[in-house]
């Protein structure tokens, strides 16, 4: 089947390779834009409910601007525009995602500060 796609274009396995990136790129599309309505949801839900303030929400901002920003990526990267995909919402992501962990392990650090604080 590969010698067939290689005579019809000239191109040779290219093609095959774009076709599955492509699928790659669409299938992961999906599955973020999934996970994005999650925390969205949670954070509409929590303000509802006027938790603005706790850290939980913070969080969830953040890994919802995480998720929306990967969805971009793989659309982006489904459109073959590489400078946008990997030059621009690649580190993006990873800034996002690195303070998402900062603020969670200081907020747990502080979170078990005050449980030592309060079993004294």
């Amino acid at each position: 089947m590969l010698h067939t796609l290689e005579n019809l274009n000239g191109e040779g396995n290219g093609n095959l390779v774009k076709l599955i990136q492509i699928e790659y790129h669409l299938i992961d599309a999906i599955f973020y834009f999934a996970g994005f309505t999650i925390p969205i949801y949670f954070i509409l839900k929590s303000r509802s409910k006027k938790i603005e303030g706790d850290i939980l929400v913070k969080l969830m901002m953040l890994f919802a601007s995480f998720m929306l920003i990967q969805f971009i990526y793989h659309i982006a990267g489904m459109l073959n525009l590489k400078l946008l995909s990997k030059g621009i919402l690649e580190p993006i992501s990873a800034v996002a995602l690195t303070i998402f962990a900062i603020i969670y392990y200081f907020s747990i650090k502080k979170r078990k500060r005050k449980e030592e604080e309060a079993s004294i």
